[in-house]
């Protein structure tokens, strides 16, 4: 792990092994909304905010062109350099037809440099018109479908709304792996009633898939979302970002060494809880030098 730039294998490590050079994302919502919940209502899964977690620097364009324009901006001006990927973010980007897909992203990677695509999407919204339209894509650039799994854990999945069982999960990783597409899993860790145990069996049940990226999500209750206005009549215990620190070097070393962790922190605004305690670049620095200082890295358990 010396020649790593953290004790895990990052984002920005991976790409430059990928590409010679960073990968920035450009995100678009589409305003789809998802299967169980329309845009701007309270309801679906209940951590989910009100946006569907549109990125801030989408805010304000409303055009999918507009969104582009701002996202490339804000990378250049922040990140300097690098490869681009269009990411279509917020909701679930195959909550809609072939024809509104395609009408949609194949504009704007006509009109830019991207070289990677990604689709945030479900395990229960994955038709095979929209695979076979992403499969085209992928004869030439890098596409990837970002699927929100969350837990292995079918009580939890239930207590969340999620509408899926985690057989119908591993399904989908499966029909991605056979339409030979990357899958990048997202986690999220502190949803109510979960144990530290059953987050550690759930990493365990997803690094055994054939995945090929992870994110690792602290939960944040979000002003707007079903959970926020539980929380709100009757706050319940939230894992502090403190206490995610210690929780996700314990998964970190649960992960094998060649997975690529996209993400390792949630940074969201309009959160009820947990307070705050890091930006974005200090949880980072302080993850890198506590496991640094202990001796862990990635996939050593």
């Amino acid at each position: 792990m010396e020649s790593s730039s953290f004790p895990w294998l990052s984002h920005k490590e991976w790409a430059v092994q990928r590409w010679g050079e960073p990968l920035y994302r450009v995100p678009v919502d589409p305003g789809w909304g998802c299967p169980h919940k329309k845009p701007g209502e309270i309801g679906g899964c209940s951590f989910c905010a009100e946006d569907g977690g549109r990125a801030r620097q989408t805010l304000g364009a409303d055009s999918p062109a507009g969104q582009v324009a701002k996202g490339m901006a804000f990378a250049r001006e922040r990140y300097g350099e690098g490869k681009l990927e269009l990411y279509i973010q917020a909701y679930t980007a195959t909550f809609s037809s072939v024809d509104a897909l395609k009408a949609l992203i194949e504009p704007l990677l006509e009109a830019n440099s991207f070289v990677s695509l990604s689709l945030g999407t479900r395990p229960d919204c994955l038709p095979p018109a929209s695979l076979e339209l992403l499969l085209e894509w992928n004869q030439h650039l890098d596409v990837w479908v970002e699927l929100g799994l969350q837990t292995a854990q079918d009580a939890t999945l239930l207590r969340i709304n999620r509408q899926h069982s985690w057989a119908k999960s591993k399904e989908a990783v499966y029909k991605l792996q056979e339409a030979g597409l990357n899958c990048c899993a997202h986690l999220l860790f502190g949803l109510p009633g979960e144990t530290s145990d059953e987050m550690f069996a759930t990493v365990e049940e997803v690094v055994a898939l054939p995945v090929q990226a992870l994110k690792l999500h602290n939960l944040h209750v979000i002003e707007g979302s079903i959970l926020g206005e539980q929380f709100k009549q009757q706050p319940f215990p939230v894992l502090s970002e403190s206490a995610w620190l210690e929780l996700v070097m314990q998964l970190i070393r649960r992960i094998p060494a060649d997975l690529p962790l996209f993400r390792v922190f949630t940074d969201s605004e309009h959160r009820l809880a947990p307070k705050s305690e890091f930006s974005k670049g200090a949880f980072l620095h302080q993850l890198e030098g506590t496991m640094r200082e202990r001796g862990w890295f990635q996939g050593e358990l």
